[in-house]
């Protein structure tokens, strides 16, 4: 009983700092009622939201198209519409002749291990939202490598730009990611890695939108 009145009280005082913070914003923004900021509701965050079928390719110094996969992403408002959370999930699928040849020379990769790689799953949380007082783009990564990344960008038109800084697994390492609308319902992704050993690694994708069908 008394661990859940610490519990409780240190929440309230986290929520008290917060309303504190908020006071002087509130009166910026048009129609606030409350100390909650108003959820996301520019025309970036209301378009991109909903289930995405995700295929792409790598290039990796000197091996053009490594890797090619496929995956699914589903996109939404959480936190009370204060985010945009992408959660997605793919598989490689399919590595490249050379590079299969430079694993196997350079260690001790056997076809078992190959076949491993092929079918290893991946999967990641991006979470993005807007600076009320500068209107940056503010984003978080977190994969199943254990890698983390912190970014920080902006909207040009159809495009988002964003840059990124790794740590974790992907310690050093850094990234400018280039999320173009197509179309309401095709995305292009294109992200240019700088690898902590200087070795450049580039990820092109395509995303399309799932069209949601209703029974009659």
């Amino acid at each position: 009983m008394k661990k859940l009145l610490i519990i409780l009280f240190i929440v309230m005082v986290g929520v008290a700092s917060c309303a504190k913070m908020r006071k002087k914003e509130i009166a910026k923004e048009s129609g606030a009622t409350s100390f909650q900021p108003k959820p996301l509701d520019d025309e970036w965050s209301k378009w991109i939201v909903g289930e995405w079928e995700v295929s792409g390719e790598s290039d990796m110094g000197k091996f053009k198209n490594w890797a090619k996969g496929t995956g699914r992403a589903k996109i939404e408002l959480g936190l009370n519409g204060q985010f945009l959370i992408m959660k997605s999930k793919g598989v490689a699928g399919e590595i490249s002749p050379e590079y299969i040849q430079y694993l196997k020379e350079t260690g001790k990769t056997t076809d078992e291990d190959i076949e491993k790689l092929k079918n290893l799953t991946f999967e990641e949380i991006d979470i993005q939202t807007i600076d009320p007082k500068t209107g940056q783009i503010i984003g978080y990564l977190f994969d199943s490598l254990r890698c983390i990344a912190e970014g920080r960008g902006r909207r040009e038109g159809n495009k988002e730009i964003i840059k990124w800084k790794w740590f974790g697994t992907g310690q050093g390492a850094s990234s400018i990611r280039i999320t173009e609308k197509i179309s309401d319902d095709k995305i292009i992704v294109t992200e240019k890695y700088i690898l902590p050993d200087g070795i450049i690694m580039e990820d092109r994708g395509v995303m399309t939108r799932v069209k949601v069908t209703t029974e009659k």
